[in-house]
């Protein structure tokens, strides 16, 4: 029986040629890039090159180019950093209560510190109101973030427009991009941002490596303190291998595009077969501006976890988007926020396509969710029956 991966937004597999590239830095310039001696410099050659092809792939210099340990950092890093800086303008921030974790639980944390923050809803697609968006931001705002693609639910953001009201207000912008590279154009002037996080494991890069995009001219405190590496922005030893490695990623992303519009077509026929094979049903997400890999849906009837148990016990891999809290299963933030109804909310499962994915992917997946909601829901009865 053959694995099926589908869920590609959760990681990716790191491209072997990816992992070959790092293994040969990792053995053959192997020394501290800080180190002033020969076999040093070595390094510090790769960890430039390296940094210039992950600009060139955002449409950014060099220097605005920080690596970190991962997308959390990074997301990390930008809004404290960004709230301590000397020359914040105040202590107020906005984001959206469905950004992921690394986000919500930041600005919750800044918000026990003393910082203010305002926490915009979205509607029963997962957008947010560019009214709305304006109006929270006040005199003191100082950074606003919102992530361009949602992890949970594929919708895509408005990031243009949103940066736009936010420097016409003096106000910083990020945007966590962390599900958007390597599938819809991410550049960071047309985008018009000052700080942009992604993470190297979701774009067939590896785990533990991260890239904050910097605009020139953008304050930050640094949050981490230490030996001054990045100039300055992230203190650690540079991790050699894991930026060739990132930057290899990227540009293959760049170079194999064709990829990505295969695997939407893949994901466009699961979302075409899906409602003819299974009823009472509900695909989450904005139909129109999505990521072009991702279905999330809600299964009217069925325990989110139990299906996702089914299937891969049928050798598919999927998440699921709810979460089991002191024995009671409740739905994710993402689906609380947008007032999802829980009959679908509990029963909600991601379905993410990528270069694992084949063709027949798509018919087999969906007959396999068919047979197996049907199974749950006639198990459900049954105890429903017996119960009375």
């Amino acid at each position: 029986m053959r694995t099926i991966y589908c869920d590609h937004n959760s990681t990716t597999r790191t491209d072997p040629r990816v992992a070959t590239a790092m293994q040969e830095v990792a053995v053959e310039s192997f020394a501290n890039a800080s180190s002033a001696h020969r076999l040093g410099q070595k390094a510090r050659v790769r960890l430039d090159e390296a940094r210039a092809q992950v600009a060139a792939c955002l449409g950014a210099k060099p220097s605005e180019i920080v690596f970190t340990a991962g997308g959390s950092e990074s997301d990390n890093i930008a809004i404290l950093g960004s709230l301590m800086s000397p020359e914040a303008r105040g202590r107020h921030m906005v984001t959206v209560k469905s950004e992921h974790p690394a986000v919500t639980v930041t600005v919750a944390w800044g918000a026990k510190q003393g910082f203010a923050v305002t926490l915009l809803g979205v509607d029963e697609f997962g957008r947010i109101d560019l009214d709305e968006f304006r109006d929270a931001l006040r005199p003191d705002t100082q950074v606003a973030t919102v992530m361009q693609a949602n992890n949970e639910i594929g919708t895509v953001y408005p990031i243009v427009e949103l940066s736009r009201i936010a420097h016409e207000q003096g106000v910083v912008f990020h945007t966590d991009a962390v599900q958007a590279y390597g599938k819809i154009p991410v550049n960071v002037n047309e985008l018009g941002v000052d700080l942009l996080s992604l993470s190297s494991h979701k774009f067939y890069g590896p785990k533990g490596f991260g890239v904050l995009y910097v605009r020139q001219g953008t304050r930050l405190a640094p949050i981490l303190h230490g030996g001054g590496q990045e100039l300055g922005r992230r203190p650690g030893t540079e991790n050699v291998p894991g930026a060739v490695g990132t930057a290899l990623a990227m540009q293959l992303c760049v170079s194999e595009a064709d990829e990505m519009r295969r695997v939407t077509g893949i994901t466009d026929e699961f979302r075409r077969l899906l409602p003819t094979l299974v009823d009472d049903i509900r695909v989450f997400g904005d139909p129109k501006s999505r990521l072009p890999n991702t279905v999330a849906v809600g299964f009217g009837g069925v325990d989110g976890e139990s299906l996702s148990i089914a299937l891969d016990l049928r050798g598919i891999c999927v998440s699921t988007g709810s979460a089991c809290h002191s024995g009671a299963r409740e739905p994710s933030h993402v689906l609380k926020a947008m007032g999802i109804p829980l009959h679908f909310a509990i029963g909600s499962i991601r379905f993410s396509f990528g270069r694992e994915s084949k063709a027949e992917d798509a018919q087999i997946i969906a007959q396999a969710v068919a047979e197996e909601v049907a199974r749950l829901r006639a198990m459900a009865r049954t105890e429903s029956a017996k119960a009375r």
